[in-house]
């Protein structure tokens, strides 16, 4: 067992050796992702987004329509508070554009379940999710 630690840790050794004399344009190619990923960094500044407080799994389906007409549930609210009990997340669904955002905050959305909202908020563009600075019921 020692001769294979040792083998492996001599190996482990030359490896690192051997990376670290690599010439200085890899150091370079290196960086590129890390300014890739500041330019998917989320937008600054507050947009605004409609849609409905739904659950992720209702939201996969495109609304709650399976769970109602199987009459587990009486309406929207309580579909989502019941999927979220079985460990969904909330999200903002908008059913005009089948767009689903995922919402960095777990707390804020819980009193508006099952309701048409608008949040304000930035969107991170990579992840789809938006950064909730405020949430409104829709009033119309």
């Amino acid at each position: 067992m020692k001769k294979i630690t040792l083998t492996l840790a001599g190996a482990l050794v030359m490896l690192t050796i051997a990376c670290s004399q690599q010439p200085s344009s890899t150091s370079s190619q290196t960086s590129a992702p890390a300014e890739q990923s500041q330019a998917a960094a989320p937008a600054t500044g507050a947009h605004t987004f409609s849609g409905e407080i739904m659950d992720s799994m209702c939201a996969g389906m495109g609304g709650h329509e399976q769970m109602l007409q199987g009459g587990k549930v009486k309406n929207a609210k309580e579909c989502t508070l019941a999927c979220i009990k079985m460990g969904a997340t909330y999200v903002l669904y908008n059913s005009a554009s089948k767009t689903t955002y995922q919402l960095d905050d777990q707390k804020k959305p819980e009193q508006f379940a099952g309701e048409k909202v608008t949040v304000t908020g930035s969107l991170d563009a990579a992840t789809n999710t938006i950064h909730i600075e405020n949430i409104a019921l829709t009033t119309s």
